[in-house]
């Protein structure tokens, strides 16, 4: 006779083995209703990038009209202007902040940067930021500076510079005193600077020459 405990002991197997491939199915179903959210977040994902990649290639595109069609206009007063634009480096944002400090060379500037124009208020502060600057100088530039006692990550606030005042008060002329808001303006500035290591292939993202005040 088996032993009551044997007995009960197999039962209970059964009973798990059971449990387990009834289990099964549930399982699977799980699986198969989880497949179609993670397909539509993927294609919610891709969707999101090609709506991005669309209108990056049209503002690009309104960009190169604007140029082409103000192209001849620009020309006109490039010779007598203050500065030599672009700058390329420190020394010559360095020298351009001492010539700024003159309030005719200041006003000619502002003139210059309101004639350059765009179809919105990013596109035309992208277009004046690179006229005015490289990305190499752009590298070791933020909005608001950055101090560290690594000097060679430091960067170069350029919110408290001369050139950048002349860049928004241009932009106000163009656009008109209450089109646009300083904040808006730092906005659209820091994303061009932000970037300018990424246009120069990711190379600008490090520095081996302490940035001089």
């Amino acid at each position: 006779m088996p032993h009551p405990a044997s007995g009960t002991f197999r039962h209970s197997g059964r009973t798990h083995k059971t449990t387990q491939l009834c289990d099964l199915p549930s399982m699977q179903n799980s699986r198969d209703s989880v497949r179609p959210l993670l397909q539509d977040a993927t294609a919610q994902k891709m969707l999101t990038i090609l709506s991005d990649l669309t209108r990056s290639v049209n503002e690009l595109r309104e960009e190169v009209r604007a140029i082409r069609n103000t192209g001849c206009n620009e020309s006109v007063d490039a010779g007598v202007l203050p500065l030599d634009l672009p700058l390329h480096n420190i020394e010559e944002l360095n020298h351009a902040e001492a010539a700024l400090q003159s309030q005719e060379a200041n006003k000619a500037m502002v003139r210059r940067f309101a004639l350059i124009g765009g179809t919105t208020l990013e596109v035309r502060v992208r277009r004046v930021m690179a006229y005015a600057i490289t990305n190499e100088l752009a590298s070791v530039l933020n909005w608001a500076g950055k101090k560290t006692k690594d000097q060679t990550k430091q960067k170069r606030a350029f919110k408290d510079t001369a050139l950048c005042r002349c860049i928004f008060d241009g932009l106000t002329q163009q656009l008109g005193a209450n089109s646009m808001s300083e904040f808006v303006f730092a906005q659209a500035v820091q994303k061009w600077l932000r970037y300018a290591p990424d246009r120069l292939g990711g190379v600008g993202r490090t520095s081996s020459v302490p940035i001089p005040e």
